[in-house]
């Protein structure tokens, strides 16, 4: 009988580890779907970015005539001032879409040059705010804190034709 009484107790002793060890698996699930919750908010947003700068790039194509017209100087996109009436669209789309108050919009148009003498290069970039805290944004710089998506295209254009028609410069570029 002494035998019984030295156990006493010990199924309440395993009974408080199962309920521990069962209380630690559910934690580590709710920070999984917490950090899963993030992660998809973010992939949303980055989608919606890339979504957004392709419709911008097919405005460009459209009128490659007045590329130059879309160039934006880095600022809030709610804020942002282009000679086109599609880009200023454009930013307005970003700044609803991304985030009203911090999201900044920048296009940059570069010129004809050497190495492609038929295209001009024009460089997008989008930031906006990391969803609830999310650490997934760029680590250092100006834009530390930030998501940040940058596309960069070659629009194939016409050089101007020159007078003389024997110049390389006349002739049309393939498109």
């Amino acid at each position: 009988m002494a035998h019984f009484y030295s156990q006493r107790g010990s199924m309440l002793l395993e009974c408080l580890v199962g309920i521990s060890i069962f209380s630690f698996g559910v934690l580590a699930l709710s920070a999984l779907q917490g950090n899963a919750m993030r992660h998809a908010s973010s992939s949303s947003s980055r989608t919606t970015a890339t979504q957004l700068m392709q419709r911008l790039d097919g405005e460009m194509r459209s009128n490659v005539g007045n590329l130059d017209d879309f160039k934006m100087s880095k600022a809030k996109c709610a804020e942002a001032v282009a000679n086109a009436d599609a880009a200023e669209k454009w930013a307005g789309a970003v700044a609803e879409s991304l985030g009203k108050v911090d999201a900044t919009c920048s296009v940059e148009i570069q010129g004809n040059n050497a190495t492609t003498p038929c295209s001009r290069r024009a460089i997008v970039t989008i930031s906006w705010p990391t969803a609830r805290g999310a650490k997934s944004g760029v680590a250092t710089g100006a834009n530390q804190g930030l998501n940040e998506a940058v596309n960069i295209s070659d629009i194939q254009t016409i050089l101007e034709v020159n007078k003389d028609p024997l110049d390389q410069r006349a002739l049309r570029c393939e498109l």
